[in-house]
C-alpha cells in the first residue's frame, strides 16, 4: 500500500437557476450522504449567514441558497456526488455546471480511470458540455468541464485559486501533526489565517500530516489545503473574494509557502472583464517568473486565465527562517 497522497484536488461547482432556501439544511445527513458517495466524510461545518462550509477528510463543501462547491483530494472519485446532489437540487434547475482537475502527481494510485475525457463522458450523462485544457500538455495544466443546461447570465462571479507545488521543506515539515502547537507554526497560521480578514475560521490538522482551513465572511470563502508529503509537497488556496489584482494575496502566500511554483487559475464572470488586464493579473512575484499562459472564454458568461510560473531566485529569507524557530 503506498503512503502517497495526491493533493491536487478535483472541484465541482454546481449553479442554480434559483435559490433554494432549504438546501442547506443538513438535518436530513443530506451533505454527509453526498460526501460519503465521494469516498470522503465530513469532519466539521462552520455555519455562515450565507453560506455553510464543511472541512472534509479530503478537502472541503460550501453550500449556499442558489449553488454547490464541492473540492476533493486523494482518491476520492468526485463525479460520483453528481448523482446525490442532484436528487437535492433537481436537474431542472441546474444552469451552470463547471468541474476541474488539476494534472494529478500520481495518476495509478486513483481507484478509476483518470483520462479527463472518461469523466467528461461521464459527466455528459447529465449535463450536455465541453472540456478543455488550460496549459501544457507535459506541464502543469488543469482540466475543465463547462455545461450551461439552463440560460443564466452571470454578474460578479469570481474565483481565484494558487495551486502550489514543491513547497519549502522548513514550510512543509511545520505542518506535521505533532509540530501543530510550536511557535513557528502558530506565527505561519496567523500568517495563512490573515488572508481571510475577518473571515470566521475553521481549521484541521491531519495525522500524521496535512492541514485545511475553511473561512467564511457572508457569501465568501477561502479555502486553504496542505498536503506536505516530502519531495511531492503541495498546497492550495481559493476564494470567490473579488480583487482588481491579486499580487498581495500571491506574494503573502508565497512568501510563507515558497513553491518551486505554482499555477494561478482566476475564474470570472465576463461582467468583471477588463481590458488587456491578464498581464495584470498574473503579474508575477519577487523571484518567480510566468513561464506560460492561456486564456478561455466562453460562450456561457464565463471566462478562465490560466498561468504557470516558476521560482528563479530566493530574493530575501523566507519568511520560516524570519519566524526563527
Amino acid at each position: 500500500m503506498s503512503d502517497l497522497f495526491e493533493g491536487p484536488e478535483k472541484k465541482l461547482e454546481i449553479i442554480l437557476r434559483r435559490p433554494d432556501t432549504t438546501l442547506r439544511d443538513n438535518s436530513d445527513g443530506r451533505w454527509t450522504r453526498v460526501v460519503q458517495a465521494s469516498g470522503a466524510a465530513i469532519i466539521s461545518r462552520l455555519p455562515g449567514e450565507r453560506v455553510d462550509a464543511y472541512l472534509l477528510s479530503e478537502s472541503s463543501l460550501f453550500v449556499w441558497d442558489d449553488r454547490v462547491l464541492m473540492i476533493t483530494c486523494g482518491d476520492t472519485t468526485l463525479i460520483d456526488a453528481v448523482p446525490p446532489i442532484l436528487s437535492l437540487v433537481g436537474l431542472a434547475n441546474v444552469a451552470t455546471v463547471f468541474y476541474q482537475r488539476r494534472r494529478l502527481m500520481f495518476p495509478a494510485l486513483q481507484p478509476q480511470a483518470v483520462d479527463f475525457e472518461a469523466e467528461a463522458a461521464r459527466l455528459n450523462r447529465w449535463f450536455k458540455g465541453r472540456s478543455y485544457r488550460l496549459g501544457p500538455a507535459n506541464r502543469d495544466h488543469v482540466h475543465v468541464f463547462v455545461a450551461a443546461p439552463a440560460s443564466l447570465r452571470p454578474a460578479g462571479d469570481m474565483t481565484v485559486e494558487l495551486l502550489m507545488a514543491g513547497l519549502s521543506p522548513a514550510c512543509a515539515a511545520l505542518f506535521d501533526a505533532c509540530r501543530a502547537q510550536s511557535q513557528t507554526t502558530r506565527a505561519v497560521l496567523e500568517r495563512i489565517e490573515g488572508l481571510a480578514g475577518e473571515f470566521k475560521t475553521d481549521a484541521h490538522f491531519f495525522t500524521p500530516q496535512g492541514y485545511s482551513l475553511n473561512a467564511t465572511r457572508s457569501g465568501t470563502y477561502c479555502t486553504v489545503h496542505v498536503t506536505p508529503q516530502s519531495k511531492v509537497s503541495y498546497a492550495s488556496f481559493e476564494s470567490n473574494l473579488i480583487q482588481d489584482s491579486y499580487e498581495d494575496t500571491m506574494a503573502e502566500l508565497i512568501d510563507v509557502f515558497r513553491p518551486d511554483r505554482f499555477s494561478l487559475v482566476i475564474t470570472r464572470s465576463s461582467d468583471l472583464k477588463r481590458s488587456s488586464d491578464l498581464d495584470r493579473l498574473c503579474r508575477p512575484p519577487r523571484g518567480y517568473q510566468v513561464t506560460e499562459t492561456s486564456h478561455c472564454e466562453f460562450d456561457i458568461g464565463y471566462e478562465i486565465l490560466f498561468a504557470n510560473l516558476i521560482r528563479i531566485s530566493n530574493p530575501a529569507p523566507d519568511f520560516i527562517e524570519r519566524a526563527g524557530p
